[in-house]
């Protein structure tokens, strides 16, 4: 277990290196000590920095920038607010991206993902690694023993995509042949007979674009998640060689993603780190009014499933975890604004803590005005000044500080334990076993089987005039189920 302060940590991921672009009438060092100011106020006691901008950490090869994050975490300091700081290698920088063009990730055999978003890199490859260590040691090493840093973040919401490159290939063949030892073994244990799929050398395996066969798939995604875990491992062990004993290393693990086994992940991390967004408004509402065919995805809907999120969290680890993003305020897209109504914040974050919370953290500390995440409300809207929003997030944050360690490391007491299996995921996404209302397959099959279970008791209760959702908690259990 990390090592944590006795209270429920509370604040949100902070962005100052965006200040200059960001409001021009006011000083970045003014904007810095009205933000802590503010933040202060609303009882903050942990920001998250410097996972986004690899392209500001280094913005040409190999000349670094380091000293842009020493004012905030200074002036964090001083006021007492702890940070987390993360590692910047899921944004790569343009002129990595033209200078190694071999990095960028395939979708399919030879189909390349396009620049311009994130993720886009394969995290496998050797040019790759290189930078990213290079990166990765210069600023923990700079900000390492920084009284400021209580805790790193590896990456950010790892697994995005499913990378098909050829050295991915060639290494899921090179893991198949350490597996099974020799071809005729993979032959017998897959099944390859049928349809005269019988291999005669490992040369013969062909690549998953075309495939159908259900052994050969799930060994596939089974092979795409361990890279994921490999990469976060390792990304965690060279941020060991420079922190502080007492200083944990985490992901934030966004748990719907493809290429994500949390349970195997979290085993490299000090504790176990997710991101859980949900709806607001009516999306909180009890009795539940969420359609029994609803998909829950990046973000959930019903109060249920906001506590499904939150006991997966825990079950990952099967201990108190963090919760590294969630919303501030309405979520999403331009088309679709729905900040919370009064109080909601409140139930939310009492939700999480009562499921073994640590930490609740908001994305983001003031929405933006450019990019691709616009419309995601922070505490602050885009005006910079405080309203709404920052009203209802400081009275909890004075909730919290008046709780202190009453409430720091609850965890959920269940009558129900639920066996959550990600190869039978995995194998369902592909080969649904339920099909949509128009016929055509259902890849959501295992959530539509899964959740009925857990959403029953919450749905009961809420009927009765008795509350309890969330009743079971779930184990991530991955391969090990």
């Amino acid at each position: 277990m990390a090592v944590l302060p006795a209270h429920v940590l509370f604040g949100a991921a902070y962005y100052h290196e965006y200040t200059p672009t960001y409001d021009p009438e006011l000083r970045p060092d003014e904007r810095l000590k009205t933000d802590l100011d503010l933040m202060v106020d609303a009882n903050f006691t942990v920001i998250r920095v410097g996972e986004s901008v690899w392209s500001t950490w280094e913005p040409e090869n190999g000349r670094f920038d380091l000293d842009w994050l020493q004012p905030v975490l200074d002036g964090a300091h001083e006021r007492g607010i702890s940070v987390i700081l993360g590692t910047p290698t899921y944004a790569v920088p343009p002129w990595l991206a033209r200078q190694y063009p071999e990095i960028t990730g395939e979708r399919r055999t030879g189909e390349r993902i396009g620049w311009g978003a994130r993720q886009e890199a394969d995290f496998t490859h050797p040019a790759f690694r290189f930078h990213a260590e290079r990166v990765i040691r210069r600023i923990v090493a700079r900000y390492a023993d920084h009284p400021a840093v209580i805790g790193w973040q590896v990456d950010n919401e790892p697994g995005l995509h499913l990378f098909h490159n050829h050295g991915v290939f060639q290494r899921f063949v090179d893991h198949l042949r350490e597996k099974y030892g020799d071809i005729e073994t993979l032959n017998r244990a897959w099944g390859l007979v049928y349809w005269s799929h019988r291999l005669s050398t490992w040369a013969d395996l062909w690549t998953p674009d075309g495939n159908e066969q259900p052994q050969y798939d799930v060994a596939w995604r089974e092979f795409q998640a361990r890279q994921v875990t490999e990469f976060i491992g390792w990304q965690a062990d060279i941020v060991r060689e420079y922190a502080r004993p007492e200083q944990f290393v985490t992901t934030c693990i966004s748990y719907t993603r493809n290429g994500v086994e949390d349970d195997e992940m979290s085993d490299r991390l000090d504790i176990a780190s997710g991101n859980p967004y949900y709806d607001m408004q009516d999306g909180l509402l009890l009795p539940d009014p969420t359609p029994d065919d609803h998909e829950q995805v990046w973000k959930t809907t019903g109060v249920w499933s906001m506590y499904q999120t939150a006991d997966w969290m825990f079950s990952s680890r099967q201990e108190p975890f963090l919760v590294t993003e969630t919303n501030a305020n309405s979520i999403g897209f331009c088309w679709d604004n729905r900040p919370g109504y009064d109080g909601q914040w409140r139930q939310a974050a009492w939700a999480h803590v009562a499921r073994g919370a640590r930490m609740i953290e908001y994305w983001q500390w003031q929405t933006l005005r450019f990019g691709a995440e616009t419309y995601w409300g922070g505490v602050l809207p885009h005006s910079g000044q405080p309203g709404r929003t920052y009203a209802e997030v400081a009275r909890l944050g004075a909730e919290f500080d008046k709780a202190g360690p009453l409430v720091a490391g609850l965890e959920p007491d269940a009558d129900i334990a639920m066996v959550y299996s990600m190869p039978s995921k995995w194998l369902m996404q592909k080969y649904p076993p339920l099909s949509k209302p128009d016929g055509a397959p259902d890849p959501a099959s295992y959530h539509r089987i899964f959740d009925p279970f857990y959403r029953v008791p919450s749905t009961r209760a809420a009927r009765s005039g008795s509350c309890t959702p969330g009743s079971c908690t779930t184990r991530a259990a991955g391969g090990r189920g």
